[in-house]
Order: C-alpha cells, then sequence, then structure tokens
C-alpha cells in the first residue's frame, strides 16, 4: 500500500511536510519517540532548504528508514497531485 493509492483515493495534505512524517505506536520506547521527533523536524528542515539532501537521507537511514524508497513514495504522490 502506499499513500498515493490508498482506497483510490488522493489524500492532499494541508501542509507538505505532512508527507514526510513518520509516527510510532503508544507501545514505543522513549528513543524511538525521540527519533520520530528528530526525523519529523528533519522532513521540515529539508523541505525548506534548511537541510541539503545527502544530510537528510543519512539522517533517515541512520533511523532505518529507507531514504530512496521513503522519499519516492512521495514524490509518487506529488506527481498525482499535480496532474
Amino acid at each position: 500500500m502506499s499513500i498515493a493509492s490508498d482506497n483510490n483515493l488522493l489524500w492532499t495534505p494541508s501542509d507538505i511536510s505532512d508527507l514526510l512524517t513518520v509516527s510510532v505506536d503508544g507501545q514505543a520506547d522513549d528513543s524511538t519517540v525521540q527519533g520520530m521527533i528528530v526525523v519529523n523536524g528533519a522532513a521540515n528542515q529539508w523541505l525548506t532548504g534548511a537541510m541539503d539532501d545527502y544530510t537528510y537521507f543519512e539522517l533517515l537511514d541512520h533511523f532505518g528508514i529507507d531514504p530512496l524508497g521513503f522519499v519516492s513514495e512521495v514524490e509518487e504522490h506529488m506527481a498525482l497531485l499535480t496532474r
């Protein structure tokens, strides 16, 4: 399942950074929650140009997120929005 094709509906966020937001479940430990906070803050910095691509991708990888897979899904969604 991807955000671009979930239930054949196109979700349009009020803020583009919502497409790069990650979340954790209620059972997550403190270090996982802190990682979520770091990744979400980095997404905003990356979108505003305050963080370069290399640093953002390295940070995603550090927290176990496949950078190309994660960002590619967002790019697919954006392509559908701009059609």
